[in-house]
């Protein structure tokens, strides 16, 4: 009777098994790749025809740009009007054309910017705006999935080295039975440039760098596993 107790026991104790459920995350330091800019073109003018005439300079310029990617290209054009003693009062016309250029080239940036700020200075208005902002360094899709993927193949590697590891110290087969990975994209907020007029003027006089510090981010991904250990 004795005997059959102890068996029992001893089956009991090596039959035992449990899984583990936890998290970790992985990351890599980078320096962002990509310069980019938001651009706000406005012109007053007393007729639809004037307007369009210096916005199509622009758009001239645009097209023969080269080493910059230009998106998200939008042109608005509509009646201004004053308002005095209740009344509306017309005062021309107003074109607005905004869009967004970005390079992996900072000389690119600033060479596109200047010739940009030359362009609006040989115009000679009073009427025309030039608006530069946020002018800011990003990481592009093409960095963000190459450091992606090499912390996607780091996490497997040490999570196969990990079981083996708690494997031979527990004296237990523990086995990778789920990995669950998650990109984040909690990037910390690039340092941005907005140049004003009289910034513009310096700037398109000087020729020189307006490009903000390039600070480095962490691309990183959080993982959850679970092994089964018996």
């Amino acid at each position: 009777m004795k005997k059959i107790v102890a068996t029992t026991l001893f089956l009991g104790v090596f039959a035992f098994s449990y899984e583990l459920n936890f998290s970790k995350s992985f990351g890599k330091i980078v320096a962002s790749d990509t310069l980019a800019t938001n651009v706000n073109i406005s012109i007053l003018k007393k007729d639809e025809k004037s307007v369009n005439i210096e916005i199509e300079k622009f758009n001239s310029f645009l097209k023969n740009t080269k080493n910059i990617t230009i998106k998200n290209t939008n042109y608005n054009l509509s009646p201004r009007y004053d308002y005095a003693n209740n009344k509306s009062i017309f005062k021309g016309y107003s074109g607005d054309l905004r869009f967004s250029a970005k390079s992996q080239d900072a000389k690119a940036i600033n060479s596109f910017l200047a010739d940009l700020m030359s362009l609006k200075d040989s115009i000679k208005s009073d009427d025309l705006k030039l608006n530069i902002s946020n002018l800011s360094w990003e990481i592009s899709n093409k960095l963000q999935t190459k450091v992606t993927d090499e912390l996607r193949l780091e996490t497997l590697i040490w999570i196969e080295d990990y079981a083996k590891e708690l494997s031979s110290k527990i004296t237990k087969k523990c086995e990778v039975k789920n990995v669950n990975i998650q990109e984040d994209f909690s990037y910390a907020t690039p340092r941005a440039k907005m140049l004003s007029s009289p910034m513009l003027d310096s700037v398109s006089s000087s020729n020189s760098d307006i490009a903000p510090l390039n600070d480095e981010q962490t691309i990183k991904i959080n993982t959850n596993f679970i092994l089964d250990c018996k």
